[in-house]
């Protein structure tokens, strides 16, 4: 950051750069390969300033919207080549922009919204996303999506983790359901959606972002949404493998400031009462099933579908899936082939890599304890030997 900072003050724009409906662009010099819990950001690049260009620079294919703050959207320009849509190579979309990155481009926000005003479709008709409680199949899922073509698959954009978080962050003073932040979640997603005669699949990021189910449709109407989830007692060893015990133990320490106000009594509570680091990690992920159930309850469509099912009978979820996104079922044998693949091959979250670690099992203690909370906080009923959710309206299962 003080590298950067530097350097903006040898190349940086003057005041008089700053046209109104342009955008800035900036070179990279160096790119710090550097990924942290919370995500990248833009201060992870050495940029020297370059000028304005116009702001139709984001219809380019190759040009990602990476992020954004309260005055502007961040695109990364990648290099030209790499296939960032292709996620049997390149599975977490922050990740392929920030090792491919060319060029940083800045919009601010009214100049991103005038051009948003050109489109005709802005109810999300054109767009799915899936939530998940994480470590469940979910790149799979996608990767069976990726193979029919008949949707550009977006896996984990970072800007939908940023409204995750900044919106739950923020849920003690502003209702997270206010118009500005309706606007916002509007705005994103139809930045991430920029092709109006395609279909987006956006494979959402699963650290605390749950909550973003009782929210996006209210913003896009005719959004379509999916919900996958898994038993926890193999959910919960997989994240431990994943982040490592350190990070593991802190993402449950910093979580008050990541969950929406209301959990956060109930987190109290259970941080006073637990120093069990699955207990609390499994506490967070009930909070991110939580904003399923609820609204299934309240009457809306959506479905969900358990690991278990898809790998139990792949074709039989496939067709139904199929069905639900109106894919033609003749596609079938591409979605097969995502089965042989290893979805996170290349990624610390392989087959390979994870295997090598130990199993861990949950203690018969732990998970009594998972189901009280479960059943008697959240109304979710678990099955005991592996914390399988087994009263999810709307769910696909069969085989379960």
């Amino acid at each position: 950051v003080v590298l950067q900072n530097v350097f903006n003050l040898i190349y940086g724009p003057n005041e008089t750069d700053f046209k109104g409906n342009k955008a800035l662009c900036y070179d990279i010099k160096i790119n710090f390969r550097f990924y942290h819990l919370g995500g990248n950001n833009v201060n992870f690049f050495l940029k020297k300033y370059r000028g304005t260009v116009d702001v139709s620079v984001i219809d380019e294919e190759n040009v990602i919207l990476y992020d954004y703050n309260p005055q502007e959207f961040i695109y990364i320009r990648v290099r030209k080549g790499v296939a960032h849509r292709d996620i049997t190579k390149h599975p977490i979309a922050f990740f392929t922009a920030h090792n491919h990155a060319e060029q940083v481009i800045t919009v601010r926000h009214n100049v991103a919204k005038e051009w948003l005003r050109r489109r005709k479709l802005t109810d999300g008709s054109n767009i799915c996303i899936l939530h998940s409680i994480g470590r469940c199949g979910s790149t799979l899922f996608a990767n069976i999506i990726s193979q029919t073509k008949q949707f550009n698959v977006l896996s984990e954009p970072f800007p939908i983790t940023r409204l995750g978080f900044t919106l739950a962050q923020n849920s003690e003073t502003t209702p997270m359901d206010s118009p500005e932040n309706l606007d916002l979640i509007r705005t994103v997603f139809l930045l991430l959606c920029k092709k109006e005669d395609e279909r987006y699949f956006i494979k959402s990021t699963v650290t605390l972002t749950g909550h973003l189910i009782n929210l996006v449709h209210k913003a896009l109407p005719q959004v379509k949404e999916l919900f996958l989830h898994r038993a926890l007692t193999n959910v919960l060893p997989s994240f431990q493998k994943l982040l490592g015990t350190l990070r593991f133990y802190g993402l449950t320490r910093i979580a008050f400031d990541l969950i929406p106000m209301k959990y956060r009594n109930i987190w109290k509570k259970i941080e006073a009462e637990t120093d069990s680091v699955y207990k609390r990690a499994a506490f967070l992920i009930l909070v991110q099933m939580h904003p399923y159930y609820l609204e299934c309850q309240a009457g809306r469509t959506m479905r969900a579908y358990s690991f278990e099912s898809i790998v139990r009978n792949k074709e039989a979820f496939c067709r139904d899936l199929f069905s639900y996104l109106d894919i033609n079922q003749k596609l079938l044998p591409q979605a097969l082939s995502a089965f042989s693949i290893d979805s996170q091959e290349g990624l610390p979250l392989s087959k390979k890599i994870l295997g090598q670690y130990p199993k861990v099992v949950l203690s018969d203690e732990e998970r009594r304890w998972v189901q009280s909370v479960a059943q008697n906080m959240f109304g979710i009923e678990l099955r005991l030997e592996d914390l399988f959710a087994t009263n999810f309206p709307q769910s696909y299962t069969v085989g379960n």
